[in-house]
């Protein structure tokens, strides 16, 4: 099984290794566990899960990750803190339809049972070349979900996360974009460029 290196502090490798699974410390750019060149596990405790949908990153990686693997299981560790309850409830909805399985579990103990159980049914480790996201084309279902990711933007409607989408191309790029990059999309005016700009780290003038 191959893990990502961070996930060390969890505790959560140790414990696979006990029960004598073999184990692959990497950077991995997506995932927190490959479980096999079809299975992936994305690991969120509460306080990470709040973040992740704070920050408009749940829905990229989730993203990301249905386009290298078959399945991708998403795991709650503990109780979302920080958060409204329809928050939280309303972002795992999206990951849910995107494609994503979820599985909720009480401690680090727990989710470490379920990987094991994975990489049992699973039956063999992943390959060298597989386990990071590979190119593909985008889906519908990607754009839907990248609208979804920037219609949480304050000001900005459907059809304007569909004319960021098509004027950029992809999520990074509106989130790298400047000010003056901003307002040469079609309805977003220079109010509206400078709060997004300043959202994005962008320092705006007054």
């Amino acid at each position: 099984m191959v893990f990502d290196h961070r996930e060390v502090r969890s505790g959560i490798p140790d414990a696979l290794a006990a029960a004598g699974i073999d184990l692959r410390p990497e950077q991995l750019p997506a995932g927190d566990y490959v479980i096999s060149d079809r299975l992936v596990v994305e690991r969120k405790t509460g306080a990470d899960l709040a973040a992740s949908i704070k920050d408009r990153r749940l829905f990229e990686q989730v993203a990301r990750l249905k386009s290298s693997f078959e399945a991708v299981v998403l795991v709650v560790e503990g109780e979302p803190v920080h958060i409204s309850e329809a928050s939280w409830q309303g972002a795992l909805a999206r990951a849910l339809a995107s494609g994503a399985s979820l599985l909720r579990t009480e401690d680090a103990g727990e989710t470490a049972m379920w990987l094991a159980r994975f990489h049992r049914l699973e039956g063999k480790p992943p390959s060298e070349v597989r386990g990071r996201p590979m190119p593909r084309r985008p889906t519908s279902d990607l754009l839907d979900v990248a609208e979804d990711v920037l219609r949480c933007l304050p000001g900005i409607s459907t059809v304007g996360a569909r004319r960021l989408l098509e004027h950029f191309g992809s999520l990074r790029a509106v989130f790298a974009a400047g000010e003056p990059e901003l307002r040469a999309v079609p309805g977003i005016g220079p109010v509206r460029s400078a709060a997004l700009a300043q959202l994005f780290g962008e320092s705006v003038a007054p």
